[in-house]
């Protein structure tokens, strides 16, 4: 039974002893876990002289060239002749092989630790460029809209098509580690279906397709959704600017509605600038991003685009007329209730 032990001690104690010191020494502060993960892996970021396995590489076979040794010089004695020499390397055959070991193990772990400082360059040199790549689209886009310039829209507001940072954050996909960020469909489409039924409400009040629904279709509906996607889109000239010089309209609160309506300024030229912006910007935002509208333009809104047709689509202009009478009319009403 005790030469069983000793079997196993001779075994595997010139392997523990060398870990147990490494771990110790190398291993850091923390749990066993992370102090031996710490000790006995290979880290691109260290030198070959703080890798635990460069130490143990060389260590265990000295280790066990010690046991062996130890084993196989019992019952000699040192003898400086030719005889003792030859001698000597005959009795020695297991500990030179063992220390000799150190030198092809030291080498592979060098090369493997090469080999993973490599890998990790190739990995920060694939970062770097990804984070370029990701950096140049970001600019790449500014400088897109730079070219357009400023824009005047019917003389209510100049549009100077400069990008939201937030725009690209939101509009396109990914992050720097990634590389060149790919558009944001859904985002897109929200954002296209939101003018579209800015155009619809638009259209509704410019042609008064529907009397008893008019001041609703252009304050609750068309005033409000126009500031939400010009926040969507982060033009400053329409929810700021244009906010400016409109008429706050105080309204019946329902529930947790609002209790006032903001107009977009308070002429039909300032509603058609507007949207006319907003489009715009959204169509060239789509150009650069190659994102295709999903939904034609209804030729009968065409007149919304371009030119000054707005003007003769009804026989009065519908929106001047509620700033005139309905909103006076309306807050005299919520005045005497």
């Amino acid at each position: 039974m005790i030469d069983y032990l000793l079997l196993l001690m001779v075994i595997f104690l010139p392997l523990i002893i060398p870990v147990v010191i490494v771990v110790l020494k190398m291993g850091g502060q923390g749990s066993i876990s992370s102090r031996i993960n710490q000790a006995l892996v290979l880290h691109a970021s260290k030198g070959l002289s703080e890798q635990g396995l460069l130490w143990l590489s060389i260590a265990v076979p000295f280790t066990y060239a010690l046991i062996f040794g130890f084993i196989s010089w019992q019952g000699h004695t040192i003898l400086l002749t030719g005889e003792g020499l030859s001698n000597f390397l005959k009795i020695s055959a297991f500990p030179i092989a063992f220390i000799s070991l150190s030198l092809p193990l030291a080498v592979l772990v060098s090369r493997l630790h090469a080999t993973k400082q490599t890998a990790e360059q190739i990995r920060l040199t694939r970062v770097k460029n990804n984070v370029d790549l990701f950096q140049s689209h970001r600019k790449e886009l500014f400088s897109y809209f730079a070219q357009i310039g400023d824009v005047n829209y019917l003389d209510c507001f100049v549009g100077q098509y400069r990008v939201h940072p937030r725009v690209h954050k939101i509009y396109f996909v990914g992050n720097q580690e990634s590389g060149t960020p790919t558009l944001n469909l859904s985002y897109f489409q929200e954002v296209e279906g939101d003018l579209n039924s800015v155009r619809f409400f638009l259209d509704m009040v410019i042609r008064n397709i529907n009397p008893a629904l008019t001041f609703d279709a252009y304050l609750s509906n068309f005033c409000s959704r126009m500031y939400r996607v010009s926040a969507k889109l982060g033009l400053p000239e329409i929810y700021e600017e244009m906010a400016g010089k409109s008429v706050l309209v105080p309204v019946k609160k329902i529930g947790d509605g609002p209790s006032s309506l903001i107009t977009v300024g308070t002429t039909t030229n300032d509603a058609i600038a507007s949207f006319r912006y907003a489009y715009n910007f959204f169509k060239n935002l789509s150009d650069f991003a190659g994102y295709v509208e999903s939904k034609s333009v209804d030729p009968e809104t065409r007149y919304i685009d371009e030119g000054d047709k707005y003007l003769d689509k009804n026989e009065f202009l519908v929106i001047e007329k509620i700033h005139k009478y309905d909103i006076p009319e309306m807050q005299v009403r919520l005045m005497d209730d």
